[in-house]
């Protein structure tokens, strides 16, 4: 069996070089890292992960934490593109990843409690931000690192990606007013969470501008809701926004059952640009919230933080963008 030993007199350096080098120590240049790591790989020498973890005490593993299970939210594009970002940056700091099963906030901190108290992880990126959340209040009781995607909603001294969620909606809805509507709806899902409430003040900010009236719709993707909403929509409303893109597939579904064309009689835009919004029939106008850049940026603040506890705390930002599809058209291109 190849061992460190092995690996350092082949590299012509000291055992310990290779340990920093398994351990991704700042210490080590790189020069010297990728030497060893390719003898590493040469040799077909694999480090002892396990014992590793049990001298050092870590776990080398990062929770990511979901509002729910439930099977909106792991089919929801987002949270894919979100979560393969995340992986592939602890992949390549040699950090492995765990992800909440949880149906509901109080199971969720059940999970929580044994990962903390089972060592089981040494960090956690929570992907949700809401008032009044345990969770996040037991996190930082326990001392547990903890990145947040999503909205700061107090001075807590904690770290934040998120968008401008309430310029962005701002903004999609005064693209759309641009494109002369006066009578625009905005679905919403639970207003419980930051991201839902932002984006419904953007959208009332710009129409209070505009000197439009409100028309605003709250209901949950996948149920009942969305059928009822869309039945009761006045004849006037030419837009609709919602504010997810599996609320928006939901209203696309229901809007074709109602035998109302996209954009001839109403058009549609959303938030979050994926697979699933670009092949829709038609293609849908979307805001693009760069869901990968959340998650890298989060892995990435997460593990430098584990490596170096006493560094400040800085938030980020990750701006956004409008792309134009077939949902939405000048209204003059549909009145002649």
């Amino acid at each position: 069996m190849v061992t460190i030993k092995d690996v350092a007199k082949r590299a012509n350096v000291a055992p310990s070089t290779v340990s920093r080098v398994i351990s991704n120590n700042d210490a080590i240049s790189e020069k010297t890292a990728q030497k060893v790591r390719q003898i590493m790989y040469e040799m077909g020498y694999i480090p002892n992960v396990s014992a590793r973890r049990l001298v050092k005490k870590q776990s080398n593993t990062i929770g990511i934490l979901l509002k729910s299970s439930s099977k909106e939210m792991r089919q929801n594009p987002f949270f894919t593109d979100v979560l393969m970002s995340i992986s592939k940056i602890c992949k390549n700091s040699g950090y492995s990843t765990v992800i909440s099963t949880s149906a509901d906030e109080a199971e969720l901190l059940v999970e929580v409690k044994e990962l903390i108290s089972g060592n089981a992880v040494d960090g956690f990126i929570v992907l949700y931000s809401k008032e009044e959340d345990r969770v996040r209040h037991y996190l930082r009781e326990n001392n547990c690192p903890f990145v947040i995607i999503g909205k700061q909603l107090n001075d807590a001294d904690d770290i934040y990606i998120d968008n401008d969620n309430v310029e962005a909606s701002k903004q999609l809805t005064e693209y759309l007013i641009s494109l002369g509507h006066r009578h625009i709806a905005f679905i919403a899902e639970n207003k419980t969470y930051a991201v839902n409430i932002d984006r419904l003040q953007g959208y009332r900010t710009a129409c209070k501008n505009a000197g439009i009236a409100l028309s605003t719709y709250e209901g949950a993707a996948g149920t009942d809701d969305v059928r009822q909403i869309i039945r009761s929509l006045p004849a006037d409303i030419t837009a609709l926004i919602t504010s997810d893109s599996m609320m928006n597939l939901n209203v696309l579904s229901e809007l074709y059952l109602a035998g109302r064309r996209i954009p001839a009689d109403i058009q549609t835009a959303t938030f979050n640009d994926s697979y699933l919004n670009e092949t829709a029939c038609p293609p849908q106008t979307v805001v693009d919230i760069f869901p990968e850049r959340l998650g890298e940026e989060a892995a990435s603040r997460l593990i430098e933080y584990l490596c170096h506890r006493d560094m400040l705390k800085v938030s980020k930002m990750i701006p956004t963008r409008i792309i134009e599809r077939q949902s939405t058209k000048p209204l003059k291109e549909w009145d002649e």
